[in-house]
């Protein structure tokens, strides 16, 4: 064994030679070394990068709620990699795609193939195609992008990456916005989008035309330019953000149209800017139509003369100013004779003598004079209150001598007289009502008297007075005994089918014959029988109802409620009690009330008509047009049924004017889903063109003309076997 200081070298190899290899050996070791660790570094740090881009990638794909897809044509199958959140692993789900393909919609399976059959081969260097494929939510849109990766020896593709998204929101978004610009682009109004400072930003073709200014530009110009914008409008809108007013638009020519304008306002998508939208309706024709029902609402449409209401409103209006020293004279004229000239040559020729007299008469008046038709055959004159007190007697003469003249009617040459009352306020009355009742009674006495002649009201006029004195009595007997006769009669649909019924109050005396409804009723509207006589009437139309319904037609049963009466505490019990009485439904029973309850000071009328409706009663507007027929109540009161006066029928047939007056009215109550009762129906061409004119109901003699309730129950019998059959003029004549 050498001794410890001893070195051994190989053969041939002196230390040096050793000393200077391992030298080498050690430096080659360290530098493969730093070498190992310089490239583990590198793909330390390569993978690190590589890991981040790819949870950048998935991040991103997660945001944008795409997915990931590859399709490997070695066994046509595909992968599809979903991001759910960011924390959780990619959701994988595979499939052939020709499973796909079968899945997709049939409008979308043969583009689809065929996009995808074009990119495979090479012809296209993208794909991208929208298609509808079937999945557990129903048909879903997907929007599908791809490119080839990888090609084969033949050209043909081997892998195909790309990205799917479900973009049904964003297709269900792109039609609600196009079917919104179709709407906008398209409708009947003027409609325009604008910038909160009331600059036009688009307009569509009804607003270019509204404005006649389909060759000028719109963009850029204010709204006010052409639409009135008063202070209060603007103010509602900024505050509640809607507002819908009336307004006045110009034109380019600078005519003013009526419109109704609505502005609302809304905020963009991206909720970065708020807008307004301006829709602007044409109103031109409700602005007629309403104007033309004010004026019919205020004058008889048979004569064209202010109405009774008219009258009422002036002689008020005048009173309030009068002073003791002065005198306002009422003269009230009815027409001797026109009974008979109706029955001998038909209502067609009354209604031409009441024209006549509607011309002739006002030529003889002042201008501070007013004439007024009062109804029926009778008119009202109010004198100016300057020297009305002498020129009453003069006028009311000369109105005689008028009356006199033979006139040429339909061919015939007939002649009338009048009897005239007259009343002067404040002598003779200082309220409306009063002078009115003092000025008929005054013409009742010269009626009386002989006929042809004037009267001057005066306390002494006793006769008249014991007269009806007597036949009240007579008539509150009648209602305290049941004495009064009550018959019904039918209303009709257009197919001629019985629809209902009107009960209408009959009164026969042993001393003075058959009395007119059209004086015993307001003779108990006069003398405090107003209510007893409406609670007969109810307890009547509920019997005739609940016996039409046993015989099988429940069909309902109309009764007059006049102004008394609805304000009558007891109506409504009354009503209920009949009802349960004779138990029927409310809905059994129509209740009539004429325009006259506007006429009320306060609007306890309109309250307790609203709550018997409430109740389950029908509400009817009776003889609509001869009265106080404002549309704001029309409006207001909740009426089922408007039953248009007869006045309104005079040659409608004939007269072009008549007839687009019905047309607004029926027209109006359709709008506002109101039926409409035609009343007075005498003739075949009448109730034919009212069926034209959209008319729901009819009444009148040409139908059936008013009869017992055993004569309703046969007329329903006979009508239930020709349920399908049409009206035939004369079909009921009793």
């Amino acid at each position: 064994m050498p001794p410890p200081s001893t070195t051994l070298s190989p053969p041939g190899l002196g230390p040096d030679v050793l000393e200077r290899r391992l030298l080498r050996e050690r430096a080659a070791r360290k530098a493969a070394e730093q070498l190992l660790n310089s490239k583990s570094l590198e793909l330390y740090e390569a993978s690190q990068r590589s890991s981040h881009a790819q949870r950048l990638l998935e991040l991103a794909l997660w945001a944008s709620s795409e997915s990931i897809w590859e399709w490997s044509a070695e066994h046509d199958l595909y992968v599809v990699r979903t991001f759910p959140d960011t924390d959780s692993p990619p959701a994988v789900r595979h499939g052939l795609l020709r499973e796909f393909m079968g899945g997709l919609h049939p409008e979308d399976r043969d583009k689809a193939r065929v996009s995808w059959q074009r990119h495979v081969a090479g012809a296209t260097d993208v794909l991208e195609i929208a298609v509808r494929h079937r999945g557990d939510e129903g048909w879903r849109w997907l929007r599908i992008r791809g490119k080839v990766v990888e090609w084969g020896a033949d050209r043909q593709a081997v892998r195909v990456v790309g990205t799917v998204k479900d973009i049904t929101s964003h297709r269900d978004a792109e039609h609600s916005f196009r079917l919104m610009a179709s709407a906008f682009a398209s409708s009947r109004d003027a409609m325009t989008v604008l910038s909160e400072t009331w600059q036009i930003i688009e307009a569509n073709k009804a607003f270019q035309q509204l404005a006649l200014a389909e060759s000028y530009p719109i963009e850029g110009a204010p709204l006010s330019h052409y639409l009135e914008l008063p202070a209060e409008l603007l103010d509602e809108v900024g505050q509640r953000g809607y507002a819908q007013r009336e307004s006045r638009f110009r034109t380019h020519r600078l005519d003013q149209i009526p419109v109704e304008v609505t502005l609302s306002r809304f905020v963009a998508g991206d909720g970065a800017a708020s807008y307004l939208i301006a829709t602007i309706r044409d109103i031109t024709d409700r602005k007629q139509a309403a104007s033309e029902l004010e004026r019919i609402a205020h004058f008889d449409a048979l004569t064209q003369l202010p109405n009774r209401v008219s009258l009422q409103l002036e002689l008020a209006r005048r009173l309030q100013h009068i002073s003791p020293e002065q005198s306002q004279a009422v003269l009230f004229l009815d027409l001797d004779g026109f009974k008979e000239v109706n029955d001998s040559l038909g209502h067609d020729a009354g209604d031409e003598l009441l024209r006549t007299m509607a011309r002739r008469l006002p030529t003889l008046l002042g201008p501070k004079d007013m004439l007024a038709r009062w109804g029926g055959d009778e008119f009202v004159a109010l004198l100016a209150i300057e020297g009305a007190a002498e020129r009453a007697q003069e006028i009311a003469q000369l109105i005689l001598s008028t009356l006199s003249q033979r006139m040429e009617i339909r061919g015939h040459g007939i002649s009338v007289s009048g009897s005239i009352g007259i009343a002067l306020a404040p002598h003779d009355g200082q309220d409306v009502e009063t002078i009115l009742r003092h000025a008929d009674a005054a013409m009742y006495a010269a009626k009386h008297a002989g006929k042809n002649r004037c009267a001057a009201y005066h306390k002494a006029m006793t006769a008249d007075a014991l007269w009806r004195v007597t036949l009240l009595a007579q008539l509150r007997a009648a209602v305290e005994q049941d004495g009064l006769d009550f018959v019904l009669q039918p209303k009709f649909s257009a197919r001629g089918t019985i629809v209902g019924a009107e009960l209408l109050a009959r009164w026969n005396t042993k001393q003075h014959g058959t009395i007119s409804p059209s004086l015993f009723i307001p003779l108990a509207e006069q003398n405090g029988l107003a209510a007893p006589l409406g609670r007969l009437a109810i307890q009547k139309a509920a019997q005739y109802a609940a016996t039409l319904a046993q015989n099988g037609h429940p069909i309902p049963v109309a009764v007059n409620i006049s102004p008394l009466q609805v304000l009558d505490d007891q109506l409504a019990s009354v009503l209920q009690e009949a009802c349960r009485a004779h138990r029927i439904e409310p809905a059994q029973l129509e209740l009539e009330v004429t325009e006259s309850i506007f006429l009320q000071d306060s609007d306890t009328p309109v309250q307790r008509l609203m709550a018997l409706r409430e109740k389950g009663f029908p509400i009817a507007m009776d003889d609509f047009g001869t009265g106080y027929s404002s549309l704001g109540y029309l409006r207001r009161l909740p009426f089922d049924t408007i039953k248009i006066d007869r006045s309104f029928l005079v040659d409608v047939d004939q007269d072009e004017k008549s007839k687009r007056l019905l047309i607004g009215i029926v027209n109006l109550c359709s709008l506002l889903g109101v039926h409409t009762v035609a009343e007075g129906v005498e003739t075949a061409e009448q109730f034919h063109l009212l069926q034209e004119l959209g008319v729901v109901h009819y009444q009148g003699f040409f139908l059936a003309r008013p009869m017992p309730l055993k004569g309703v129950l046969a007329l329903l019998a006979v009508h239930s076997t020709m349920a399908d059959s049409r009206v035939k003029p004369g079909m009921q004549r009793d």
